[in-house]
């Protein structure tokens, strides 16, 4: 399911894509251990997987920074709200001054601050073909940008912006972007195939 959005501020269109893995990075002795939900619970407003299982499915795609991996996975559970109406993810994204995040997912990979995170092996976690279809869109569109270049698109769009309402540029916030907001925003700028 390629599809297309209307980013309403730059002009143009753009796609998406995604796949499976093991975060244990190569570099240092930092060691990351994954979390992993073989038992998927029914959708509803819980969420079909953990957010380790989405993280490891991008990082299998190559080596990237916790920013660029937090885009990913914000984007995947927006646009699945958006296109599919339920939660992807078991998990919030918090309108963060560098753009959403995952706080159980920035716990993780915390010890990487800035650096990229480097992964071996694989990672398998039990993802249905129908959410992979999305993944791998999710990938297409923004799997070739830099962690700050979805950071800056992320602070143009309106769920973050409506969360940070009332926040200084680089004050502190833990609100959560709300579901809704990300479903009618993504719904807005949505163009098909």
């Amino acid at each position: 399911m390629n599809f297309k959005y209307n980013d309403s501020i730059s002009t143009g269109s753009t796609n998406y894509y995604t796949t499976v893995t093991s975060a244990i990075p190569n570099n240092d002795d930092r060691v990351v251990i994954v979390d992993s939900y073989n038992e998927i619970e029914k959708l509803g407003d819980v969420g079909k997987y953990s957010i380790f299982d989405i993280a490891n499915w991008f990082l299998n795609k190559g080596d990237m920074t916790q920013k660029k991996l937090q885009k990913l996975c914000y984007y995947a559970q927006a646009w699945c709200y958006a296109l599919k109406e339920k939660r992807l993810i078991k998990s919030d994204f918090q309108a963060w001054v560098h753009g959403p995040v995952s706080p159980a997912l920035y716990d993780r990979f915390k010890q990487f601050g800035y650096d990229t995170i480097k992964i071996s092996g694989t990672y398998k976690c039990n993802i249905s073909k129908e959410d992979v279809s999305l993944l791998e869109d999710i990938w297409e569109t923004y799997g070739d940008k830099t962690g700050n270049a979805l950071e800056a698109l992320t602070h143009r769009e309106l769920p973050w912006i409506e969360a940070r309402r009332g926040y200084a540029e680089n004050e502190r916030c833990t609100v959560v972007i709300s579901p809704e907001a990300m479903k009618m925003y993504y719904k807005s700028i949505y163009v098909g195939e």
